[in-house]
């Protein structure tokens, strides 16, 4: 499979996360930034030169300005620094393989409630192709932490969350003729908005 293009990673972020002409004024953060396509193709057309890319591994960060080498769960950043936080196919699915469900409740946690730590009031989070399972235990298990844990921001009341389902085909199982076979989980873009003070 061919590798996308600068381009192809910042036209499906503005697709998947349904980002506005508007939403390039604010200071972004792209948690899980890859190779830092989205905030390199925005920065040289001239769309945005306040996107910062937070991503683990430093040998994947070609785009060097603004990107920082850390974990989600533990961000670099001082409180209320940025206006949106994004994360595309990346947060929390990039939880499904680490270990047993404590420790991948755990990082969903910590990740989730560091996003609600660097936003501002009256900004947003955007996780997009977030999969929720029931075939996979994994899956099973990272779907119930992100639920657990939207539960609980919600009922600390400063926040609204909306869920909205988005198709996705790395939800589905395919027969030998590339034939989506069976539903493996549905995907979802969840926007997180927290309110001002």
């Amino acid at each position: 499979m061919k590798e996308a293009t600068d381009e192809e990673v910042f036209q499906r972020y503005v697709e998947d996360l349904r980002l506005s002409p508007e939403d390039f004024n604010k200071k972004i953060l792209d948690v899980g930034a890859g190779a830092a396509q989205f905030a390199k193709w925005a920065k040289e057309h001239g769309v945005s030169r306040e996107i910062y890319s937070l991503e683990p591994k430093k040998e994947y960060l070609a785009e060097k300005d603004k990107s920082v080498v850390a974990r989600a769960e533990t961000m670099p950043f001082i409180d209320e620094t940025f206006d949106l936080v994004v994360s595309n196919s990346a947060i929390p699915n990039v939880y499904k393989d680490e270990g047993n469900a404590d420790v991948m409740k755990e990082k969903v946690i910590n990740n989730l409630r560091e996003m609600m730590r660097v936003i501002k009031p009256g900004g947003e989070i955007r996780l997009a192709r977030v999969l929720m399972g029931k075939e996979d235990k994994s899956q099973q298990i990272l779907s119930q932490s992100i639920e657990k844990t939207l539960e609980n921001l919600e009922t600390e009341g400063n926040v609204r969350i909306e869920r909205i389902r988005t198709p996705s085909d790395d939800t589905y199982e395919y027969d030998e003729n590339n034939n989506p076979v069976k539903l493996l989980a549905e995907a979802f873009l969840i926007i997180i908005r927290k309110q001002k003070k």
